[in-house]
């Protein structure tokens, strides 16, 4: 299975949908992506609900967007993660990270 990104602007914000397995072949894709929105962007939400699985090196690349985002003073979102995600970044600690992520099928605000 395939790893697609789209993106789309909203007022305030830039969406960017991923659609696959999130895994080690694919977060470069993502980290590259999320990466040349930040100098032009306050907030980027990543909408997970095509993402059936992570592993741990998608859940590296978030931490690594997450940081990178900070320190440009850009905010970056989860939104529509679904239970099992949320489940993983739940035992990882990471969840307080992303404020939106148990939205699942939740709008964006």
């Amino acid at each position: 299975m395939s790893f697609q990104l789209q993106t789309h602007r909203n007022n305030d914000a830039v969406t960017v949908e991923c659609c696959g397995k999130l895994t080690f072949e694919h977060t470069p894709q993502l980290r590259n992506k999320v990466r040349s929105l930040m100098p032009d962007e306050k907030r980027i939400i990543l909408d997970l609900k095509e993402v059936p699985f992570m592993d741990s090196s998608g859940l590296g690349v978030l931490v690594t967007l997450y940081v990178s985002c900070r320190s440009r003073n850009c905010k970056l979102e989860l939104v529509n993660v679904s239970p099992a995600l949320r489940s993983l970044l739940g035992m990882t600690n990471l969840l307080s990270l992303f404020e939106q992520a148990g939205r699942y099928g939740g709008k964006f605000p």
